[in-house]
Formats: structure tokens, C-alpha cells, sequence
């Protein structure tokens, strides 16, 4: 909590058309420059710079793209936003304040559907999937190791090895926009690499292309001559990896 003598808040009044028990951003800024401490703070915070890994992580380019782009006429396809809403149980059960901490895997009932609907033992639920890709990453890789990433890949995926100090290898896909196991051999064979994972995406973000099944299991038994992960991506839930895993062991 922050004190200060009452003399030095007499000039400070929040507007006369505001709740008066809520301090407006202006005059909490000029609440906590009367406080000495506070200003030395605010000196301070001046004189510090972010990480190098954050202030060296890519543009996140679709933003850039979208300011100069989009317009009226132009629909905008980047954003995999969901078309349906919440079910209305819910709904019900947020406005009568029914929140609060769950299960940090997630919420039991939903673990279990998702075992049963997929064949899985070990099932983790996420607020998103850039959230369960950086679980995968923190769970498999430490600083410093690679991480294999196919042209064109997915900016958030670079952008994410960057923040936790891992090395991006890039690849080329074939011309069908597919990743070749090839090249998987070829970054774990070279001199002083650290291939620790392979990120695969299907369908691609950005060109769509769906790898075969047979595709990948070429491409996991090529991580697993290589002492690597495969790290599968699938935003579009079409379930074809899922089955290849449990085929494969």
C-alpha cells in the first residue's frame, strides 16, 4: 500500500462527473509523484531496457499486413476465430459469477471426453494453441537447442522459439508446400547442431497444405533416428496425426 501525509493529497480530486471512490489514471500519475519514492521509481524504469531476446523477436507481420491492407470489401481470413458461441450454460454460469481457479490440466469432464474422443492417456487443455505449443516447447527444449521450422512457416511459431532462447533452423518445403524428412536428416547431421525438435503444421498456416499420413510417419521416424521431437500443430483438428501416433507407439 502506498501512504502519504494527507496535506500532500489535498490537491488531489478525481472530476466531479466520476464515481469519487475511483482514481482516474491522471490523477493516481499525480497521487504517486508526490511520493519520492515513487518518482525515483519512475527514473529508474526509464533506464531499463527489455531482454534481447524480446527486443530482438521478429514483427509480428500479419499486423503490419492488415493496417495497410484491410478495408472495407476486403474480408479478413488471418484470425482463426471460432462461428460459434459459448454454450448458454455457460453463459448462465459466468453472469452468476460461478468462476474462479479450475484444474490447471483442465477441467476433468472435458479431459476425459477428449481421452475418449482421441485415444489418449495424457491430454493438457490450453487458452489457446500458441499457449500449447509454448507448453510443448518448455517441455522438450532448453536454451540454446534447435528448432526446426518449414519456409513458409508460421510467424508466431518463430517468435515464440525466440522468447525462450532457442535457435530457429529453417527448411524449404517441396513444391508441394510439404515437409520432406530429408532435410529433418540433414539438420541433425550437421556439424555442432542441436536439433532437439521439428515443428509440423497441417494444414499449413499460411498455404494450407495437408501432409499425408504417410508423410508423417516418414517424418517421425526421421525424429526419431535424429533424438528429436515432433512437434505436430493441428489448429483444424482433422485428427490424421492423432491416429499416426497411436500407430506408430
Amino acid at each position: 500500500p502506498i501512504v502519504a501525509p494527507a496535506a500532500q493529497l489535498r490537491g488531489v480530486r478525481p472530476p466531479q462527473d466520476r464515481d469519487p471512490s475511483r482514481l482516474t489514471a491522471e490523477s493516481a500519475g499525480a497521487l504517486l509523484d508526490l511520493l519520492p519514492h515513487t518518482r525515483a521509481f519512475r527514473v529508474t524504469m526509464r533506464r531499463l531496457r527489455p531482454s534481447m531476446r524480446a527486443a530482438n523477436a521478429s514483427e509480428a507481420i500479419v499486423e503490419r499486413i492488415i493496417a495497410t491492407h484491410l478495408r472495407p470489401g476486403i474480408a479478413n481470413l488471418a484470425p482463426g476465430t471460432a462461428h460459434w458461441s459459448p454454450p448458454e450454460r455457460l453463459v448462465e454460469a459466468a453472469l452468476r459469477g460461478d468462476g474462479g481457479y479450475g484444474d490447471i490440466r483442465g477441467e476433468p469432464a472435458l479431459l476425459a471426453a477428449l481421452r475418449e474422443e482421441h485415444g489418449r492417456e495424457h491430454v493438457m487443455v490450453t487458452p489457446g494453441a500458441n499457449q500449447a505449443f509454448v507448453h510443448a516447447l518448455l517441455s522438450t527444449c532448453d536454451v540454446g537447442d534447435e528448432v526446426l521450422l518449414w519456409r513458409p512457416y508460421y510467424f508466431s511459431h518463430l517468435v515464440a522459439l525466440q522468447l525462450l532462447g532457442l535457435v530457429p533452423v529453417f527448411a524449404d518445403c517441396d513444391e508441394r508446400g510439404l515437409p520432406t524428412p530429408g532435410a529433418v536428416r540433414a539438420s541433425a547431421s550437421r556439424p555442432g547442431g542441436r536439433l532437439r525438435a521439428v515443428v509440423l503444421v497441417s494444414p499449413s498456416n499460411p498455404t494450407g497444405a495437408v501432409c499425408p499420413a504417410e508423410l508423417v510417419r516418414e517424418l517421425g521416424e526421421a525424429c526419431a533416428q535424429a533424438g528429436a521431437w515432433l512437434i505436430s500443430d493441428e489448429a483444424r483438428d482433422m485428427g490424421r496425426c492423432g491416429e499416426i501416433w497411436g500407430d506408430m507407439g
